[in-house]
């Protein structure tokens, strides 16, 4: 048979052929086409009979089963790709090294964050607990000057400091005023834990360096006990101090809290009251002399009659 001669599709053929297309190649259908396009429409249909009549051989066996074959293999590989892994795999495959340095990467991300912030948290708490036991000593004071005509708690101790003259009173003896606040405690006045910071570290307690100073009904709003006077302290331990203003050592040397004679207990970073009952600054751990020397014994003659000495 030969071959058929090639022709070029013009925009009559394009045509015609949409319209066999669209009646399913019957011949019948030329004559409902417009004269222009049935000439075309002749030849296109003539050229498909001849290509429907055009001898082919049949397909081979081997090719039909490599054809199968091939589609199998590649429905199977589609299978494998879309199936889920139920097999966990092993601790080995998956935790390898780049997850154990992420692993120890966060943990020591986590304990710089944390212990610092635990810490900050613990000190926070401590200094709410020393407040609220201050604010516990304070009312254990109060109630204590009512039923004793506003007299503070003083032990026949404290006498020798109202003397006219200079007291002659021991160092040691000034390190354990403080020891005066038990008598609120074994009276009943408030818990012994109020008479201690956390129940465990000293507190310093007003020394009456003059007679209006142990009268709680005639006093002005000023400090009546705080946290441990750190100046006292050094001294103690033959150290001395190159500044006495130095916050106490029961917080970190952070702050004190300080107990006023209202009951109130406000947190104070430096123990200088920059309006003191005499209107000058007043550091409430030393005694400023008439010398204008600050010292920690009650030997020296005060300032002034208002001047605060809280002592250990």
């Amino acid at each position: 048979m030969s071959e058929p001669e090639t022709r070029d599709t013009t925009m009559d053929d394009s045509e015609a052929l949409d319209f066999l297309i669209a009646a399913q190649f019957d011949p019948d259908s030329i004559g409902r086409m417009p004269e222009h396009l049935r000439a075309s429409a002749q030849r296109l249909l003539g050229d498909l009979q001849t290509i429907h009549a055009y001898p082919s051989p049949m397909p081979s066996d081997v090719l039909v089963h490599a054809t199968l074959a091939r589609i199998a293999q590649s429905q199977r590989s589609t299978e494998t790709r879309m199936s889920i892994n139920q097999e966990r795999p092993s601790l080995r495959v998956r935790m390898g090294i780049p997850n154990f340095v992420a692993i120890a990467a966060m943990l020591v991300v986590a304990a710089g964050v944390a212990i610092p912030l635990s810490h900050q948290v613990r000190q926070s708490q401590g200094q709410l607990m020393c407040a609220s036991g201050l604010r516990g000593l304070g009312s254990g004071i109060s109630a204590y000057a009512a039923d004793n005509n506003g007299i503070m708690p003083m032990t026949a101790g404290l006498g020798s400091f109202l003397a006219d003259q200079p007291a002659q009173t021991s160092d040691s003896s000034v390190l354990e005023n403080a020891k005066h606040l038990d008598l609120l405690s074994t009276k009943g006045y408030c818990d012994h834990k109020c008479t201690r910071c956390n129940g465990a570290r000293n507190l310093s307690y007003r020394v009456p360096l003059h007679v209006s100073q142990i009268n709680m009904a005639t006093m002005a709003r000023s400090p009546i006990a705080a946290d441990a006077n750190p100046v006292q302290s050094l001294v103690l331990r033959g150290i001395i101090p190159l500044t006495c203003k130095i916050a106490s050592d029961n917080h970190g040397q952070r702050g004190q809290n300080v107990l006023y004679s209202d009951g109130s207990a406000p947190w104070m970073v430096s123990p200088i009251l920059q309006a003191g009952p005499s209107g000058v600054p007043d550091n409430i751990w030393v005694i400023r002399g008439i010398d204008g020397r600050e010292s920690t014994v009650p030997r020296v003659r005060a300032a002034t009659a208002r001047e605060i000495f809280l002592s250990n």
